[in-house]
């Protein structure tokens, strides 16, 4: 049972109601899930964190299925169940293949692409321990070729999944049924491409 409801579409104000109409298009998703539905009780909380969506986790020149996967592996490793299943499914939709999604949910060292595990394992000690980071850390992403620009897209990353487990743990949200529904109707749709 969630601490905090949903509020739905049909309940909320209009400018929340435009929040979750921009959130659920642009994240691909057929109706806004209940991540911003329950933070829509607070229409300045559901925009800051739409607008941390946004321009984290949708924008920028890291690649949004990469930065899914680094959501599933935070998620997974804090026990944020919710956000666990919602990554998972993103990363469904965005078509990484489900040798390489069942490696990185069984053990992330199966990851067969040296750059983008090594990109997960970087994200993962930003989120369990960020002081813990070291100049060898940014060296090893420097020496695959990522820039300053990318480096700190992994950081806010980090810092952007830990905030949504946060809420997603202290609200006790519910996952999704469209979750479940979302990657089956892609794939037979024909829009499951092989990212790694």
């Amino acid at each position: 049972m969630p601490n905090i409801k949903p509020l739905s579409a049909s309940a909320a104000p209009l400018d929340v109601r435009a929040l979750y109409e921009e959130f659920g298009q642009k994240m691909g998703f057929p109706a806004a899930p209940n991540f911003i539905l329950t933070q829509g009780h607070s229409a300045t909380v559901a925009r800051g964190t739409w607008s941390a969506v946004l321009n984290v986790l949708v924008l920028g020149q890291i690649p949004r299925w990469t930065k899914e996967m680094i959501f599933v592996a935070i998620s997974r490793d804090r026990g944020c169940l919710y956000c666990e299943a919602a990554h998972i499914a993103c990363c469904r939709m965005l078509g990484v293949n489900s040798e390489t999604l069942d490696g990185l949910v069984r053990n992330i060292e199966s990851v067969t692409d040296s750059k983008l595990r090594d990109m997960i394992n970087f994200s993962l000690k930003c989120s369990r321990a960020p002081r813990s980071v070291t100049a060898d850390d940014y060296d090893m992403l420097r020496k695959h070729g990522l820039g300053e620009s990318e480096i700190i897209e992994l950081v806010g990353m980090s810092a952007l999944a830990v905030y949504a487990n946060i809420i997603a743990d202290a609200t006790a949200m519910e996952a999704d049924p469209a979750f479940d529904e979302l990657a089956p109707q892609r794939a037979a749709a024909g829009t499951s491409s092989s990212h790694t």
